[in-house]
């Protein structure tokens, strides 16, 4: 690793330490159990990556770690789509209809279409998994507006803060699929900062006080 990739790494360190702190002393970790599983395992892959770079920072840990993330993504938003609409029957309905269509259909597209995960071919498997993803947000973030579902502040700012750092991710790939792995300082750089952007976002958002109209933690689980 670079000294800039290593302080941006540990700059993410802080973030992540920061938010899951934040989302402990405010009394949101029932708002979405996968989150602080998603900073936990973040936080132990940039430690193990970082203080033990020549077992850890290696093609085939990554494709392990980034396979546990994309997992831990995918449940971050199921979860936060059924807290949604848990309490709204007909909601509900048409929203396991829709988002578990996508799901299906992402699936059967990775299985058919996407070569088998690996570390030569992570533009290609990476893109079919993002996609899917930003599928199910996109589903969700349109059901919530449609049904006028109220939604709990820190629930929309994981949502919120997710999306964007997903299309960050993508571009990143793009530039690899491009120029392949000669780019990969510029486009391991882009994501990194624009990971950095997304935890610190997400710990501010942690620590943020609720606003008057937000709808109370115990209602929103």
């Amino acid at each position: 690793m670079t000294g800039l990739s290593l302080a941006i790494a540990h700059a993410v360190k802080l973030a992540l330490l920061a938010a899951l702190v934040g989302v402990v002393a405010r009394g949101r970790v029932r708002l979405c159990w996968a989150f602080p599983a998603y900073v936990l395992t973040a936080l132990l892959a940039n430690c193990l990556v970082s203080f033990w770079p020549l077992r850890f920072h290696t093609p085939g840990s990554w494709v392990v770690f980034q396979g546990a993330f994309d997992l831990l993504k995918m449940l971050l938003v199921l979860e936060l789509a059924w807290r949604a609409f848990a309490v709204f029957p007909g909601a509900l309905r048409s929203a396991r209809l829709v988002l578990f269509s996508l799901l299906g259909a992402s699936t059967v597209l990775i299985a058919l279409f996407t070569p088998p995960s690996s570390y030569a071919t992570v533009w290609n498997f990476q893109s079919s998994v993002v996609t899917g993803t930003l599928w199910l947000l996109t589903a969700t973030a349109l059901l919530v507006v449609w049904y006028q579902i109220p939604v709990h502040d820190w629930q929309r700012a994981i949502m919120l803060g997710l999306a964007p750092y997903l299309l960050v991710f993508v571009a990143s790939l793009d530039i690899l699929r491009r120029h392949g792995w000669a780019a990969s300082g510029s486009a391991g750089l882009l994501d990194q900062l624009g990971y950095l952007a997304l935890i610190v976002f997400w710990a501010w958002a942690a620590w943020r006080r609720d606003s008057a109209g937000t709808i109370p933690a115990e209602k929103a689980a």
